[in-house]
Formats: C-alpha cells, structure tokens, sequence
C-alpha cells in the first residue's frame, strides 16, 4: 500500500523469458551450468525421486496447424520503448525528478515542467550508475535528491544524495554497509531529517532509523521491534513519526513513534488480519488517515483523532484503495481505487478530516497508476500511468482545476502505438462457482476463422493482481499472432479481504484448479486453439506454472518458469531472513505445516511433467534463491525431459536489464514457436 518508489518487481518479472537449448544451457559470460546453491541433498533427493520414479507417457508431436505468425511490431523496437515513472515534484512543482529505463536499467533524469511533454532528448540525466535505481524523490524546502541503488539486483538498496546544481560532485553515501536492505521512508517536513526501515540489526528485522540528510552526521536507531516495519510520515512539527508494522500482508499495526524517546503507541491495537497502510497525520496533527480493511471487504480511508478515539470510514467504496497521499499543506488528497484492474484517482479537501470532500475526479487515460507525488506547495499532482498499449510517463494535475497534462515523452523507437492492444476484462467460473477475473489480449488482424495459440501469463504475489499495464513480451506476442491472458486467480489482492484468502494455506491448489478452468474456458472459444495453451509465470506465478504442468499436465502444451518457486521447504530455508517471517504466514511454517509444504511443492511431482518446460532464474536473487531452479533443472534431466534453463549471473529477482532481456525475449518466442507449432 505504501507508494511504488520505482517499477515494480512484479511488472519486471513479465519482462522476464528464458534462453537455452533443450537438455543444455548454452556456454554464454551469464550463463553457466547450474551449480546447487540449496543443500545438496535436496538437489540430489529430487533427481533421484525423478530418475525412480514411474515415467510418464511421452508427449505425443502437436497436429498440424494453419496458423502462421503475424506481422506485428518487431521485438528490437517494443524492447525499446522507453519509459517514465516514479514522479517526485520539487517544492514549487516547477521541476520533477523521475525514473527511466532509457539507458537499458532504472536511472534517475529530471526536466523542468512546462506547457508541453518534454521529449526524452531533453532530460537531464542525474547519475551515472551501472545498476537499477530503485526511488529518487526531492527533499522538501531544498534542492537535495534522494535516490537509493542497489548492486547487481541484490535488493539490498543504498542511499545517496545529490546537488543538481553540483553535477560533477559525486553523490553523498548516506548508508554504506552493502549487506544490509534499506527502505527510504519520509522526510520531516523541511526536509533536513529522513526515516527509514533497515535490517542492520540482525539481517532480519527492519528497524526504523532518522538522520539528518547531511551525511556527515550518522543515522540513530529510533524504534526497533521483531518483523518487517516501515517509517510513513513525520508529524508537521517533526516530534513523532507513524511506522507501519507487519506481522504479515494481511495483518498489520499503526504505531505513533516520539521521536526524541523512541517510544511507541499502538494507535489500532486488534486481534486477527486487519490491514493498514499509508497513514498521515492531518493538518492540525490532532489525527491521523489511514487505509484500512478493519471490518469491511475493501481497503479504504479511516480517520483516527489523537491522542485517543475511535478509527471512522471517510470513504466507503467497493474497491480498494491503492495509494492515499496528502499534499504538502494537508489540505487535499489524492485517493487511487483499484476498478477492476484499473486505476481511477480522485482528489479530497480533507481540513475536515471526519468528513471529506471530493473535489473532483481527472481524466486520465484508462490504465494503472503506479505512484504519485504533490509539490509541497499543494498546486499539482504528479502521476506514473501505464496502459496496456503504452509505456509509462508522467502527468501533472492540476488540483485548483484538474486538468492533465503529459510532462514526459518517451522515446518509442519509432514503434506506431495504435498497433498495440488494450486487454478487456472477462470473468471464467470456477470449479466451486467463484468467478476468475481475466484480462484477455486478442492480436488485431487474425484471419476469419483462424484458431490462435494462447499463452496464460500468471502474476506473481500471490497478494498481487494483473491490471491493465504495459509489458512488451505480451505486445510482441499479441502482435506475433498469440492471444495471451492473464488470470486473477483466487488468493490475487484488488479484490477484496475474502477473495485474496481463499488460497491460505491448505487451499494452495484451489488456485491451480482455477488456471485449469481458465484453460478450459479458452478451449470453448472459435478463436482458441485448444491444442496450443501454454502456461508461464514468475516468482509465485513461477510457482504455479511449474503446479499447473504438475497437476495437470494434459492440459498445457508448453511452460516458462520464471524465478519460480519449485520446493517450498527448501524455499523457506534459503529465502532471506527478512522474508521468511513474511512468506510463512502466507504459506504456512515449517514447523507446522512441513507435510503440507512437501504435497504441494512440484519438485516431488516431477515425474508427472511431459510439458516442454524453459527455467530461467537470476544468481542474486534474495527472494526466491537460484537453487529452486536447479532443482527442477536437475530432476527433468535425469528423466531425459525437454527443459531449457538459463542463469543471469548480474541479475536478481526478476530480468531487469535491457540486453538480457533482448536476448532472452527472442529465445522465448523461439521456444514457444518451436513447441506450439509442433516442430518439436
């Protein structure tokens, strides 16, 4: 809930695909030989379980088909359209900090706001850094930028300050201990101090700490406490901080921190999953807002009075709210609901914070807004918005009027994006009656008559959904003649409370089950191919294609496992330590639910799988660590099974970089033509 900072791990993981020739990775810099980095023994236990194992049928060659591959958009040109996201206004709204991928991998630019889009030749770029930049946001009252990177896709995020008026003076290291995660929080309100979440401690729990921006002076630990907790915004006067504390996705605490003491006040103490987020301290300081799902379905906006009374809806919608932030003067809101996959904003006057008004409602173009950001002035609204036919840019609106206007142009190689597809939304019902939301991407200009290959592409999370954003592998798979479709299967967030816990636990499968009734629905439609349907994923969705090819495997024609979980035991022992608190309560602990853990992991049902399978995984990947690719690597080849695999020794959680991401889209296409077309 808290406001995107950079593009998000789960829209990299789309732009993920794997590379290799069948039984062999091939001899490449990033690419190697899988080596185990999970214990030997459970490399070693799944090959030999595969080698043992009953073999199953041989995959009979597909029938001949008349589909032949469309002219749509060529792969070089869709890998470079260039995009803009994660706004940061400067203190009068007259100049705006971003990020773009135009040099291959997240940098931070900045343009002057104007009448008119400024096209990408004319950015100024803010640093030169080989890595991804995760955020770059302005400091209130001052010229400062704050930007935190990480190394090699680590996550482990560092930050830095820099003077735009100073570009040959090298970025100031406000945190240096490159083993250690940190989460930029908030700055106080004159921007001279900053909170932020970090593991030093102990690698597993996020304390919270505040230092002043100059970084001669060290940070001070201000709140420590077990789990995952995050700083969200400094009261006016700078004496306490509101820190979110999880224990997991579903269940969470506001706390009201002194700044000066340290000590803390639970301002939503509760038994059971309530979720809260985004909380801010009104104008007066005498409350707090925050987004809540405490005793409704949907997240929404509450006001809670200090220092005691009871929490109040503000807002009472039928969907949730994806991000909630006040101007800098704390007059106005900006609320983004969650419409079925799409994003819509409306702005509040809040100075009565018991009852708010809705000032009005900006047309943006449909599509997903990914984080927004006020000048501290109150006057503009900056806004990340994808479409599903067009890249990320920036937007200004104006508050007083609620006009838009497009304050960046990127460069789109040239690509004509009215050849590009918007997704619709359709619903498939499931094996118990519960309704699936899809998003349904049909190429322009197939032939009449013509039964196309399906490729279902499945989002990560699980607390996660598939909305109407951009991705260039599903634009070029549209374009090359596939329809491709992406489920919101049951355990998916965006909506509501009961619909995002019904995979808990030992439920896992049930959204398995719901991915083979969306297969069985496309094998209804005149368009579909019913022999062609393949599966991929990445991360969770890596999990639950590597499921799907295991449960039913008669049902998918070819798979891609992206950075995908395969054993949830081994999962769990090697994801990092600041995770597993977080994942357990998602899937059930070791401790208490290891046998459930063991059924449903697809690594001890591999000998079920026939379906040509692609693996492809990052060697610094802290989430979901490499050797759950070998795993499943390693026990199809011991079956003499059709697996290709790839391993990016400079990537982590997901494919990031432009040139692994060019070379890799074209082995995946590759990879589905051979299957699809029954070359194979």
């Amino acid at each position: 809930m808290k406001l995107p900072t950079s593009y998000p791990a789960v829209a990299l993981l789309t732009l993920a695909a794997c590379t290799g020739s069948s039984q062999n990775v091939r001899q490449d810099p990033s690419i190697r030989d899988p080596q185990p980095s999970t214990p030997d023994a459970a490399v070693a236990a799944a090959t030999d379980a595969a080698a043992a194992g009953d073999a199953a049928p041989a995959r009979a060659p597909l029938p001949p088909t008349a589909w032949r591959p469309l002219d749509g958009p060529p792969m070089q040109q869709l890998l470079n359209l260039h995009r803009a996201s994660a706004p940061s206004l400067s203190r009068d709204g007259r100049q705006l900090v971003f990020l773009s991928d135009a040099p291959g991998v997240l940098q931070p630019f900045s343009v002057a706001v104007g009448t008119a889009p400024v096209p990408e030749a004319q950015w100024r770029r803010l640093a030169t850094i080989d890595d991804r930049v995760h955020f770059a946001r302005y400091a209130p009252g001052s010229r400062a930028i704050l930007f935190g990177r990480d190394f090699g896709g680590d996550e482990n995020v560092q930050l830095y300050r820099l003077d735009p008026a100073r570009p040959t003076e090298a970025p100031a290291e406000l945190t240096t201990n490159r083993a250690v995660k940190n989460m930029f929080g908030a700055f106080s309100e004159d921007g001279r101090t900053i909170a932020y979440a970090s593991n030093e401690r102990n690698g597993a729990d996020f304390d919270i700490y505040v230092r002043p921006v100059d970084a001669r002076t060290p940070a001070r630990r201000l709140y420590d406490a077990q789990g995952h907790n995050e700083a969200q915004d400094f009261s006016r006067d700078g004496r306490q901080l509101l820190v979110v504390h999880e224990r997991s996705n579903f269940d969470s605490d506001v706390m009201l921190v002194d700044v000066t003491a340290g000590r803390a006040t639970n301002l939503v103490e509760h038994t059971g999953d309530e979720r809260y987020a985004s909380p801010r301290f009104t104008r007066d300081g005498r409350g707090v807002f925050v987004v809540s799902d405490k005793g409704r379905e949907f997240m929404n906006v509450a006001f809670r009075p200090l220092p005691t009374g009871e929490l109040t809806f503000v807002t009472d919608e039928q969907h949730d709210v994806e991000h909630f932030e006040l101007s800098g003067d704390r007059n106005t809101a900006a609320v983004v609901f969650n419409v079925d996959g799409r994003s819509e904003l409306r702005l509040y006057d809040v100075r009565n914070p018991r009852q708010l008004r809705e000032i009005s409602r900006p047309r943006l173009e449909p599509g997903w807004i990914w984080s927004l950001d006020f000048a501290q002035d109150g006057r503009s609204l900056a806004v990340s918005l994808a479409r599903g036919s067009l890249p990320d840019e920036v937007y200004r609106v104006d508050v007083r009027t609620a006009a838009v206007a497009r304050l960046t142009d990127s460069d789109h190689a040239g690509v004509d994006t009215a050849r590009l597809v918007d997704g619709t939304i359709e619903r498939v019902r499931s094996f118990d009656g519960t309704e699936v939301p899809v998003i349904v991407y049909r190429p322009r200009g197939l032939p009449a008559g013509t039964r196309a290959p399906v490729i279902v592409n499945v989002h990560g999370g699980p607390e996660a959904q598939s909305a109407l954003w951009f991705s260039p592998i599903m634009q070029f798979l549209v374009g090359h003649g596939y329809i491709v479709v992406e489920p919101n299967v049951r355990g998916s967030t965006g909506f509501g409370k009961r619909y995002a816990h019904m995979d808990d636990v030992e439920r896992r499968e049930d959204s398995v089950r719901d991915l083979a009734e969306v297969n069985r629905w496309l094998r209804t439609l005149p368009d579909v191919d019913p022999n062609r349907i393949a599966v991929m994923g990445g991360s969770y969705g890596g999990y639950m294609t590597l499921a799907a090819i295991t449960l039913y495997p008669e049902l998918w024609a070819a798979a891609c496992d992206i950075v995908g979980i395969a054993n949830f035991r081994t999962f769990l022992q090697n994801t990092a330590a600041y995770r597993r608190a977080l994942r357990e309560a998602e899937y059930g602990t070791l401790a208490n639910h290891g046998a459930l853990l063991d059924r449903i992991s697809p690594i001890h049902r591999v000998d079920r799988i026939t379906t040509p399978l692609m693996v492809i995984h990052g060697a610094r990947d802290p989430r979901v660590p490499v050797g759950e690719a070998e795993q499943i690597v390693a026990a199809l080849r011991a079956r003499s099974r059709t697996i290709e695999y790839i391993r990016f020794e400079n990537e982590g959680h997901g494919v990031a970089r432009r040139e692994n991401r060019i070379r890799a889209y074209g082995e995946l296409v590759r990879f589905f033509d051979d299957v699809m077309l029954g070359r194979r």
